[in-house]
């Protein structure tokens, strides 16, 4: 039987020429933190889920007891920003679950994001160290160089030295499909040590996002997160060691964003 990957739309939505955003689970979960924090403090509404044969075999419990399935959720909003423009995020608690997997999902993503008119599209991940910093740097690819530089004027962003790093997963692979259709696109990854949650990495993200768009969010929820996860940090010293020596994000290695 053939893989089926399909978006069913909840609700109908009328949008121009909307911007994207996608923040899937990855490195320090950074994408996923920065676009649930948007949907979050300025209502996003959701539209459309993607549900996939390709994603992993497994559901998720919640607090109550009850479960949730894999999937992954598209919101809009309406005038977002100092320039009143429409935007998608995309979000969900799950990716492919193998090469075939990430390439079709990605595929049907590009796909239907040009169905709605998608004229520029930003994908959020992390960018993994192995290492504790003060405080995070932006990375930036991106398949237009104009865009590129657009966002190295904005403060603590840089493009990565090492030629030859990998962007895997869908914060990838969409740069390169929306190439070939013709639409701009650029990666924002949050520099993380990659063994944690890393809502630090988020904000600083979240910053470069706020340069770009002209908007703003309450931080008090992730300035909690942040103290919760600096505490949890301060109390075991040798937290960083000990994820280093059992093989996680290894400074030797070569550490690649996995969307």
């Amino acid at each position: 039987m053939e893989n089926e990957t399909k978006i069913t739309e909840i609700g109908e939505v009328n949008l121009n020429n909307p911007i994207v955003i996608e923040g899937l689970p990855g490195i320090g979960f950074v994408g996923k933190i920065v676009v649930d924090q948007i949907v979050k403090h300025l209502n996003g509404e959701k539209f459309a889920e993607l549900q996939s044969d390709y994603f992993p075999p497994q559901v998720t419990m919640k607090e109550d007891g009850l479960i949730e399935h894999m999937k992954m959720e598209f919101f809009y909003i309406k005038d977002f920003g100092e320039n009143n423009q429409d935007i998608v995020l995309l979000t969900g608690n799950t990716q492919g679950s193998d090469f075939e997997g990430q390439i079709m999902i990605s595929k049907v993503l590009m796909n239907y994001f040009e169905d709605l008119g998608s004229e520029k599209i930003f994908t959020i991940g992390g960018l993994g160290t192995g290492e504790l910093s003060e405080r995070s740097k932006v990375f930036v690819a991106g398949n237009n160089k104009d865009l590129i530089d657009e966002i190295l004027e904005i403060d603590n962003t840089e493009v990565r030295k090492d030629e030859g790093g990998a962007i895997v997963g869908a914060s990838g692979l969409l740069l390169y499909y929306a190439q070939q259709k013709g639409i701009d696109a650029a990666c924002l990854m949050g520099e993380t040590p990659g063994f944690y949650v890393d809502p630090s990495s988020a904000k600083e993200v979240l910053f470069v996002l706020f340069k770009l768009f002209g908007f703003k969010l309450d931080f008090e929820e992730l300035d909690e997160q942040i103290k919760v996860t600096n505490e949890r940090l301060a109390l075991n010293p040798k937290f960083n060691q000990n994820m280093v020596e059992h093989g996680v994000n290894q400074p030797g290695e070569d550490l690649r964003y996995i969307g």
